[in-house]
């Protein structure tokens, strides 16, 4: 059945129920899809497909070298590393540069790869410790440990003396002091302080914070797990900013939750009233792929090819998963159109949970150094070497629920991969898309035969046919010979894709 009759049906069914649309509010729904050239088209999302017929999809994980039971660098004895850092490439030194914190001494370092796979020694030493200007003093009435959180940054090559910008988290310092500060840096290595940006929600009591009710909740923030992402085809910076409750609503949720909005400058202060919404609220039930203890405690952005992906952080503080142990956190994997609005990606993944992108390993594994424990991911999304994806991303070996001596300790900093354009398969049945409007000649198939691809004209009339066969990034698709332009010279047409038995498609790129 179309999607749209479908909606209806249920819009009459259920007076009252507001349905989810694909459509972002700029695109009228009877308008074709603009498809850029060369950027691969996804199915991660409803946003292309007009109708289907026994579709089935797959949310796939990411391979982890070593079944995560061996860090890509190992903590030292009686500490953990966190990637509350980012990992660039820095044109100057030709290498790959990773900011990632050490815990509990809170210190940052940095490290460096030719290639982004071999992290070095020597020269180009493993552990550099990185020199921030921490000119702040917690003041009178400051709760908890004083010193620097989460830290996201981005290399400018329109600065030609300050390269290195970032946002860096002063945390429990006081009301006035407490958030995110500007830092700038000439080589990444020794930093300096800038103004404030955002005066963060130190805990109850603090006037400075945005309060929020959505969903019949009461969220307030930002706080500290706020974080940036450059958005180099804009040329301009998203937010995503930290909310949660002063007091946990049953069963001991904080509701830690996620918020997104745009900026033009890092360095800029940044008026958190222009937040008016909650992007990512956790359910505090069992619903979908989400459990009553689960809170979206931190989150990643990063552009890719047609749409907005993301990593989503769920910490649990109850409930022993096969996926992960209570105390742990695994990763979702989000998706957004438009920056601004997300939603998790709600297919079960190649081993059977619904949503889990990366899970923990065993809590406590291989002697205390897998990823069993408490993962975070770097703030830039996985980096593409060759054609993989290559995702890395910190864990501890054991959960915050350990006693000391234990509690986020040991594991360190780990790898996995995917297919280029892997995120999500189409695994079976037909799926037939929105009209397209492109200006390009041909078009390839990222996918593993068999299926047929075939090409429909406005009015759903089949134009020709091609099979694909084999796996390939790259299928290149001719009809009897003819191009995509050369059957459909208005420039706008439907695909038709039917995946057979063992085939599996990723993604489309008109060429």
């Amino acid at each position: 059945m179309p999607r749209q009759l479908a909606r209806l049906a249920l819009s009459a069914i259920m007076p009252g129920v507001v349905l989810w649309c694909r459509f972002p509010a700029a695109r009228a729904a009877d308008a074709p899809v603009q498809i850029k050239t060369g950027v691969a088209q996804l199915f991660v999302d409803d946003f292309l497909i007009e109708s289907e017929s026994g579709l089935k999809r797959t949310l796939r994980q990411p391979d982890k070298d070593a079944g995560g039971n061996v860090p890509v660098i190992a903590a030292k004895e009686g500490t953990t590393l966190l990637a509350y850092g980012t990992i660039l490439h820095d044109p100057r030194l030709k290498r790959h540069v990773m900011f990632v914190q050490e815990f509990p001494s809170r210190k940052m370092y940095r490290c460096t790869s030719p290639d982004g796979l071999v992290w070095e020694q020597g020269d180009h030493a493993t552990w550099v410790p990185i020199a921030f200007d921490l000119d702040l003093k917690p003041q009178k009435g400051a709760r908890g440990r004083f010193g620097i959180d989460l830290f996201s940054c981005y290399y400018d090559d329109k600065d030609t003396e300050y390269r290195y910008k970032g946002w860096l988290y002063f945390a429990n310092c006081g009301n006035d002091l407490e958030g995110i500060h500007f830092v700038r840096s000439t080589d990444g290595l020794t930093w300096e302080r800038g103004r404030q940006i955002i005066n963060a929600f130190a805990g109850p009591g603090d006037p400075s914070c945005r309060e929020i009710h959505q969903g019949g909740r009461v969220v307030y923030g930002p706080g500290d797990v706020t974080l940036f992402s450059y958005d180099a085809a804009e040329n301009r910076f998203l937010g995503l900013f930290k909310f949660f409750t002063a007091n946990a609503v049953p069963p001991g949720n904080n509701l830690r939750c996620r918020a997104y909005a745009f900026l033009d400058k890092l360095d800029e202060p940044f008026d958190t009233n222009r937040i008016d919404r909650i992007a990512l609220l956790p359910p505090v039930a069992e619903e979908g792929g989400d459990m009553p203890f689960d809170e979206y405690y931190a989150s990643t952005a990063w552009r890719y090819e047609s749409l907005w992906l993301g990593g989503l952080k769920v910490w649990h503080h109850k409930g022993d998963y096969p996926y992960s142990a209570a105390g742990c956190a695994f990763l979702k994997l989000v998706v957004g159109r438009d920056g601004l609005h997300w939603k998790k990606v709600p297919f079960t993944n190649n081993s059977g949970a619904p949503e889990v992108f990366i899970p923990n390993g065993p809590e406590g594994g291989n002697g205390g150094r897998n990823d069993g424990g408490y993962i975070s991911e770097f703030s830039q999304g996985p980096l593409r070497i060759g054609d993989e994806l290559v995702y890395y991303y910190s864990s501890s070996s054991y959960g915050k629920n350990r006693p000391p001596g234990e509690r986020i300790l040991g594991g360190g900093i780990f790898r996995a991969r995917l297919r280029i354009d892997g995120f999500v398969s189409v695994d079976s049945g037909t799926v037939t898309t929105q009209p397209l409007a492109f200006q390009g000649q041909g078009l390839s198939i990222n996918a593993v035969g068999p299926m047929t691809v075939e090409l429909l004209d406005v009015s759903g009339k089949s134009l020709a046919a091609a099979t694909i066969t084999g796996d390939s990034l790259r299928h290149e698709v001719t009809f009897g010979g003819k191009t995509l332009r050369q059957l459909a010279p208005g420039g706008i047409a439907r695909l038709r894709f039917t995946v057979g038995r063992k085939g599996h498609l990723y993604s489309f790129t008109v060429r």
